[in-house]
């Protein structure tokens, strides 16, 4: 067995999880944020909440008759109440503690760049980039922000583009909202985006989404920094609550922010035609000026880690950098949820939700044999004797789809259909997995799982349904095919089953006439080529 196949740094889980923030606290820190939260931080709170209710009264009477949804932008007083709600944003984040703000270089006009991108997104304090410079630009915003007592009025000054993260249609609605703002030649305001679509731990640059970079227009990159002792703004999936963090450093004396404008990003013609080339270039370009890696992680991966949390798994567990696998693998965000239960089912009992050979057996429904264990074996990718998520997707992807193709499960179907008359009985597949697993096999959970019905014989669309589903056996099942057409003696297929069927289940071909269209198939020998 080639043991680097599969190993390639491509598939190498980043040293960086992006998502989580250890926030350590020690004694001199504790004893601080208990001093101020009987002394600074209560007036700093009552003096953000009095400067709040100014800035709703100006937003409220400058938004009177606005619809949010509005497609043309603010003229006359209204714009310059608007810039009134900016010197009281910034009088807000001064009581908390932003006493001042680091800007190096200087914000692009209007006619130079209409979009700025933003980046990293660490938390909800990165909301103080709006106040750092006049006119104050437009934002996306959750639409159900709208709704929200005083934010959703401050939000209106904003003229916001209003996303509705689950809805793909919402998504699209907000890329033609976006195109059609830069596009347009009506005066609206600069509108900044953060192109990473989540908060991270500003470690690394997770992948931008390429809403911002369709329109094809000169952007300029910004990057936001909080060169700070002790970390109480990165607010992340897994670390401290939005009000802790708040409350934390309302019991700071200071917090610093800095705010680099990079220079206006022109983008080229193979750039305009390719929004995520853009995208990516802009994404490199900036970590390159932050000095941190880039990763391919996105807010699908946030989904997967509160799914596994909700199966009672450790949240890291989800984070399997989706944007990567998913566009290697072809594999969409149900396919990995469905990936993530059924792993769940068998890896939750166990502590640290790894998933050791005999889960692994389990969810198969197979003995512990040597082509077993050779499978386990290629997905076991960091060779710890445990698959976590991430190792079992690969592993299902790259391995076990490659030889699902209605052509070679035909084949499969018809040597186990043994008296031709379109279906197979138990003892038809008790005959051939015995002859793969030996005599001990107990193949009677198997066949249940096909013929869910119970009728008694199994179809050819059952067959391939649950070959599709469990393709692990595709390989086994084409290896007896393979043999038995030769007319061998059940002795010899049993003993070359055993041995050829651990080759296939590593990847190797095993019919040259079988042509093997899928995209895991693909992608195998893709991996093997460049090995």
């Amino acid at each position: 067995m080639d043991e680097k196949f599969l190993r390639k740094k491509s598939f190498a889980l980043p040293k960086v999880n992006p998502f989580i923030h250890d926030l350590q606290l020690s004694m001199k820190d504790k004893l601080q944020i208990l001093v101020m939260s009987f002394t600074l931080a209560p007036i700093r709170l009552f003096l953000i909440f009095i400067l709040l209710i100014f800035a709703w009264l100006i937003a409220f009477i400058s938004t009177l008759g606005l619809d949010i949804d509005s497609k043309k932008p603010v003229r006359s007083w209204r714009r310059f109440l608007f810039q009134l709600v900016t010197i009281f944003g910034r009088m807000q984040f001064f009581c908390m503690g932003f006493l001042w703000v680091n800007i190096k270089g200087e914000r692009a006009s209007h006619k130079e760049a209409r979009v700025i991108v933003a980046a990293p997104h660490a938390s909800f304090f990165d909301a103080l980039l709006w106040f750092c410079t006049l006119p104050l630009p437009s934002c996306l915003s959750r639409a159900e922000n709208k709704q929200a007592p005083i934010i959703g009025t401050l939000l209106k000054t904003l003229q916001p583009v209003l996303v509705v993260r689950h809805d793909p249609d919402s998504r699209k609605k907000t890329i033609q909202e976006i195109h059609r703002r830069a596009s347009s030649q009506n005066e609206w305001p600069q509108i900044i985006v953060f192109p990473e679509g989540t908060c991270t731990n500003g470690k690394a640059l997770i992948t931008f989404k390429a809403g911002a970079f369709i329109p094809g227009v000169p952007v300029q990159p910004v990057l936001i920094r909080y060169p700070n002792y002790l970390d109480t703004f990165t607010w992340t999936m897994n670390g401290p609550g939005g009000l802790t963090l708040l409350w934390y450093s309302l019991c700071q004396f200071y917090i610093r922010f800095q705010v680099e404008f990079l220079p206006v990003y022109t983008p080229s013609d193979e750039e305009i035609d390719d929004p995520k080339l853009y995208a990516e270039n802009v994404r490199f370009l900036m970590a390159q000026a932050l000095n941190v890696p880039c990763t391919e992680h996105t807010f699908e991966d946030c989904r997967l880690m509160s799914q596994a949390k909700s199966k009672d798994l450790p949240m890291e567990a989800g984070l399997v950098e989706f944007s990567k696998l998913s566009k290697k693998l072809g594999i969409d965000i149900n396919e990995m949820n469905e990936m993530l239960d059924e792993f769940a089912l068998k890896s939750r009992s166990c502590k640290d939700g790894l998933m050791g050979i005999e889960e692994f057996a389990e969810l198969l429904c197979l003995p512990i044999t040597e082509p077993l264990k050779e499978l386990f074996n290629l997905y076991d990718r960091d060779g710890s004797g445990k698959l976590d998520f991430r190792e079992y997707v690969i592993g299902m992807s790259l391995l076990s789809h490659a030889a699902v193709t209605e052509k070679s499960i035909k084949i499969a179907f018809k040597v186990f259909d043994r008296n031709g008359d379109g279906t197979v009985t138990h003892d038809e597949l008790d005959h051939v997995l015995k002859s793969v697993f030996g005599h001990d096999f107990e193949t009677r959970n198997i066949y249940d799982k096909i013929d869910q019905e119970n009728k008694g014989r199994i179809t050819f669309d059952e067959f391939y349904a649950f070959v599709k589903k469990r393709p692990e056996y595709a390989k086994l099942f084409m290896t007896y095919a393979d043999l038995e057409q030769d007319d061998m003696p059940q002795d010899k297929i049993h003993n070359i089953t055993q041995r050829r069927a651990s080759h296939a289940l590593a990847g190797s071909s095993i019919l040259s006439n079988v042509q093997y269209s899928n995209q895991g198939a693909n992608a195998i020998l893709k991996e093997k080529k460049d090995e």
